[in-house]
């Protein structure tokens, strides 16, 4: 499929065909995180305050942290897209354009291609509808859905508000990774602005955890290793490390920032068995800290030699194969984008 509209056109005539639309069903990545989900929530909350029937789809259970965000509302299985599919006026992708991304509801897009755009902001990107709305210079997909919502003046109450500031701080680490800008700030002003508590929603987020969780990051690091002269820190996760924690596979969520504290770590690599596969997930930093001007290795470029994808800074991957196999393929992998004065044996 060749998309029609992208970029800024496409705003336009996705702002439109939801002004327009009575339902709109709306659907992203199967592993939603709080971009994802809070780009979601914040759609249909706004939605359901013009009067219009919003309904949700996840590939996953909702990781249990983002619980509150999708409180209230109503949300469905991927299996009765097919079912009810010819109901919704508009189907809305937010937080991806990719289907690998998209397993649990590939095989349901076709019967609603027609009705679907796409709100994204990741760098890898497939034409999967024909309306594009694709901005790899916003900081969040949350980013894009204030913005949208400025542009249907539809007016953001405190809920809306805190799903849109809650997708924005995940993806830019409480405003403090990389990518976090002046229309990041912006939007999050605005949420503020609609009654938001920013100590309430971080503590929701970030403070909200599970004993397991917390066992599962000792786990972690123990495994961890450092290579390429201790610029490459590589975490591992096994079937086991879940089974004898109680953690679920939801909570590795961020962890995989923490090697990122040691001064000489220029790139985590975290790998995940889940299921047939292993899930791998990379994030970069700018180093080294020697004087000279710092760089970050772009971890997007890295993931898409592996066949997954991302954004410069934080990517990800799924491959087939042993922890051991993974983990040497993807530090190899690593290995080749750093700068030529690190020796990737050491």
């Amino acid at each position: 499929m060749n998309a029609e509209t992208i970029g800024n056109d496409a705003r336009v005539e996705i702002a439109r065909r939801i002004a327009a639309a009575e339902s709109i069903l709306l659907i992203t990545h199967d592993r939603p995180d709080g971009d994802a989900l809070g780009c979601m929530a914040a759609l249909a909350r706004a939605a359901g305050a013009q009067g219009k029937r919003a309904t949700l789809v996840c590939g996953r259970p909702v990781p249990r942290r983002y619980a509150f965000v999708v409180e209230g509302l109503e949300l469905i299985e991927p299996a009765r897209i097919a079912e009810v599919g010819p109901g919704w006026d508009v189907v809305v992708i937010v937080d991806t354009c990719t289907l690998t991304q998209l397993e649990s509801v590939a095989s349901a897009l076709p019967a609603v291609c027609d009705r679907t755009v796409v709100i994204d902001h990741h760098r890898s990107r497939e034409d999967i509808a024909p309306v594009i709305w694709s901005d790899p210079t916003a900081a969040a997909a949350g980013v894009m859905v204030a913005e949208l919502l400025d542009d249907l003046a539809w007016p953001m109450d405190r809920l809306t508000a805190r799903a849109v500031l809650a997708a924005i701080c995940s993806d830019t680490g409480w405003l403090h990774f990389a990518n976090t800008d002046s229309r990041a700030l912006a939007a999050a002003q605005r949420c503020l602005d609609a009654g938001v508590a920013a100590d309430e929603l971080y503590a929701k987020l970030f403070q909200n955890d599970r004993p397991q969780r917390l066992a599962l990051l000792g786990r972690l690091l123990g495994s961890m290793r450092l290579t390429c002269e201790g610029r490459v820190a590589v975490m591992t996760a096994s079937a086991a490390d879940f089974r004898d924690t109680g953690a679920e596979r939801d909570e590795t969520e961020n962890l995989i920032n923490e090697p990122l504290r040691i001064a000489d770590v220029g790139v985590s690599i975290l790998l995940v068995a889940d299921g047939d596969r292993i899930r791998g997930s990379l994030r970069s930093k700018a180093w080294p800290d020697n004087g000279s001007a710092p760089e970050a290795v772009d971890v997007a470029a890295v993931a898409e030699t592996l066949g997954g994808g991302g954004h410069a800074r934080a990517a990800g991957f799924r491959m087939s194969g042993t922890l051991a196999e993974v983990t040497a393929t993807a530090v190899a992998a690593v290995a080749k984008a750093l700068p030529p004065s690190v020796d990737p044996a050491r």
